[in-house]
């Protein structure tokens, strides 16, 4: 993996190759990095790699092993390529979105070995004192805005629920995937944009424990 990678910040601890399989195991997983530590908000890329010992693999497509994740969004991917033989690469990019402990995890499960996983450990810690979630804090969108219209913003106590988000008077859906995101907020910051329709988009919640981006929606979607 020779991509140029990361964006993480802090406390990131990268190697060229990272085993994270089993030698014997009819597939190995490899990430970029031994682990994640870095704030809320930062963003970067992670590259996953698999490599097929079983010479007569069940699986019908790379397009099988699974990638999910928690604490961190995937805003972007690239699709599966094959760099060698049996060897394929995909690259992530993660935005970290809530105070905890997370991960990236890439899975499989065939007829011939079962479910097999490996998982990245990722610790998103607390806003650094320059960076986007403290200059959202602030009050101004930290993104570009060309991309995504007029940005305006709301800020007031914040709820979640059945994927709807209240913050002060005002109430907006939730995209689908904004994962494990209910309850009580604290004070929330909303930025959003509105359609030519008048209906409200949202671009960006941020609190004290998350930092959740839906502005490469609209991208992808544009």
């Amino acid at each position: 993996m020779t991509r140029k990678r990361l964006l993480l910040s802090v406390g990131v601890t990268a190697v060229g190759l990272v085993v994270m399989g089993l030698a014997v195991s009819a597939c190995d997983f490899f990430f970029n990095y031994t682990e994640i530590t870095a704030p809320i908000g930062a963003t970067g890329e992670i590259g996953v790699r698999v490599e097929k010992t079983h010479n007569n693999c069940t699986l019908a497509s790379v397009d099988e092993y699974r990638v999910d994740g928690e604490n961190i969004q995937i805003l972007s991917s690239t699709e599966w390529e094959e760099v060698a033989r049996d060897v394929y690469e995909r690259w992530f990019e993660v935005s970290l979105s809530e105070v905890g402990d997370g991960f990236l995890r890439v899975s499989k499960d065939c007829t011939k070995e079962g479910y097999q996983e490996a998982v990245l450990p990722i610790t998103v810690v607390g806003p650094a004192e320059e960076g986007v979630w403290r200059q959202a804090d602030e009050g101004t969108y930290p993104f570009d805005s060309t991309l995504v219209g007029e940005v305006e913003m709301v800020l007031g106590s914040g709820t979640v629920a059945e994927a709807v988000l209240t913050v002060d008077r005002m109430a907006v859906e939730l995209p689908t995937g904004s994962g494990a995101f209910d309850g009580d907020l604290g004070e929330t910051r909303l930025f959003f944009t509105r359609t030519k329709a008048g209906d409200v988009v949202p671009l960006l919640v941020v609190s004290e424990r998350f930092f959740l981006r839906f502005d490469h929606l609209i991208a992808a979607d544009s």
